[in-house]
């Protein structure tokens, strides 16, 4: 079972930033059914041939897909912008973690995704599917956004949103939003007063 870490080291900052191309990205196991991992190359494919606009696509993690994901990349042609990365041990999740702007998680199967909480943690909003548990938090917060049509055309409509959203708003806050949701309504008492402050103070 994937068990959920959070950042117990006050020295450890995560500072406000923006990327320059924004980077999509998903953390976990490579399994394409359950976790959705094909609307995710498919809604890249289309952001990126469809609407033209730039991006990178970050895979963390291993599993049994992990050779057809990397097929269906070349099949999409996108497979310059997808970087594959080897899942990260320890608090160096949240390093990686926090050099994404958005992360997507449409499971087809997953009740609880805690990696959600964990890019919250590092002030990364996210995109779940509308039967996760964390979907009415998400909306209570404002810290993502929810897919209520489970199909790659969903998916897309909310990456497209949310770089309108990095280009032309304050993304900042829903970035404060997504790292409030993670202390105020589900860890509050794990992760410690001194990093929620500092990490509140900076973005």
């Amino acid at each position: 079972m994937n068990q959920i870490v959070y950042p117990m080291n006050a020295s450890t900052y995560y500072r406000f930033k923006k990327n320059e191309i924004p980077v999509f990205g998903y953390m976990g196991e490579f399994d394409i059914k359950k976790y959705g991992l094909d609307l995710i190359l498919q809604a890249f494919a289309e952001y990126k041939h469809k609407y033209l606009e730039t991006g990178s696509l970050w895979l963390i993690g291993d599993g049994k897909d992990k050779h057809a994901i990397i097929e269906l990349s070349l099949q999409l042609s996108i497979n310059e912008y997808v970087q594959i990365k080897p899942m990260p041990v320890g608090y160096q999740k949240f390093d990686l973690l926090h050099q994404i702007d958005l992360f997507l998680r449409p499971s087809r199967t997953e009740y609880f995704p805690t990696t959600v909480l964990e890019a919250a943690a590092v002030s990364v909003p996210s995109i779940v599917a509308a039967d996760s548990i964390l979907c009415e938090s998400i909306k209570a917060y404002n810290a993502g956004y929810i897919m209520q049509e489970y199909n790659h055309q969903h998916l897309v409509k909310f990456m497209l949103a949310a770089l309108k959203d990095i280009k032309y708003n304050d993304w900042s806050i829903k970035k404060r939003n997504a790292l409030r949701m993670a202390n105020e309504r589900f860890h509050w008492n794990k992760i410690p007063k001194s990093h929620f402050s500092y990490s509140a103070s900076i973005i």
